[in-house]
């Protein structure tokens, strides 16, 4: 059986949004779907008379057969199942990582703070990582930022794979800031030194995908705002989890880290130790 799409539940409507996204996901790629509450603690005992009624773990299991109801009522051709897990939200997602084909978590807003499971998951994984929002039309591109890395390249891997399975064409977009440095070159000379860096990001996937349609937009500005604005007409923005001189697996870039946050559109994540970073 192929792995299945895990999707972290806790009752709020990002979590809702969220299990929509990896539900309709999973009926696309017509494999299973893992529902995983994480948190659990021991049981706890009222304030004033008697032990409380509801413990934890049974709050989480109704999150988690509420969650099974939703995916039945979606498609009942989903083969699903469900995990109750002790532990930090955070880790646990991690720890599954190794186990999914993706993990999909809820948007938790703009601030830093509030995002943080996320860009935790989304530093340490080891598969894609999709945070989910409301989707804009399937008539919409995939967007990839591409810098040229390595992790970039198993990005384009991943967008190209997801263009491919919704007929959707890839908008590759690399930004760059213009340098006046001696030995830079004119403008024209840097601009055609970025777009081969684009073009060479994006050749394996393409060779992989011939069919999918993709345009290279190579601009002068902001990763992180140039690419918030393109979130807005994209149906998957995707990402990698660092850009060049971070540390691999430890950190997560700071453009991933803001799109999380600020991005229009759901967000894919994709880790320098997954199958996607060496073509598979």
């Amino acid at each position: 059986m192929s792995k299945p799409i895990v999707v972290g539940v806790n009752g709020q409507p990002n979590s809702d949004i969220a299990l929509e996204w990896a539900i309709a996901e999973a009926a696309h790629r017509a494999v299973p779907l893992l529902i995983l509450h994480a948190g659990e603690v021991a049981p706890m005992r009222a304030v004033g008379r008697g032990p409380l009624l509801q413990t934890t773990r049974t709050s989480g299991k109704a999150l988690v057969d509420k969650a099974i109801a939703v995916v039945q009522a979606m498609n009942k051709d989903i083969f699903v199942s469900s995990v109750i897990a002790p532990g930090a939200p955070a880790d646990v997602l991690i720890r599954w990582s190794a186990e999914a084909l993706m993990l999909v978590v809820g948007n938790r807003g703009r601030s830093p703070l509030r995002s943080s499971v996320g860009a935790k998951v989304a530093a340490r994984a080891r598969c894609p990582v999709i945070i989910a929002r409301a989707v804009p039309s399937k008539h919409t591109p995939v967007v990839l930022g591409v810098d040229g890395s390595l992790v970039s390249k198993a990005a384009a891997a991943f967008a190209f794979d997801y263009a491919a399975k919704h007929t959707a064409g890839v908008r590759a977009i690399h930004t760059w800031r213009r340098s006046s440095l001696p030995g830079s070159g004119a403008l024209p000379a840097q601009r055609r030194a970025h777009l081969y860096v684009a073009a060479e990001a994006l050749a394996d996937a393409h060779d992989r995908h011939p069919t999918v349609l993709a345009w290279v937009v190579c601009t002068i500005g902001n990763a992180r705002d140039v690419l918030r604005d393109e979130s807005t007409q994209a149906q998957l923005l995707v990402v990698g989890t660092h850009g060049r001189g971070a540390k691999s697996g430890l950190l997560l870039g700071s453009v991933s880290r803001a799109l999380i946050r600020t991005a229009s559109c759901p967000v894919a994540v994709i880790p320098t130790k997954c199958p996607y970073a060496t073509g598979l």
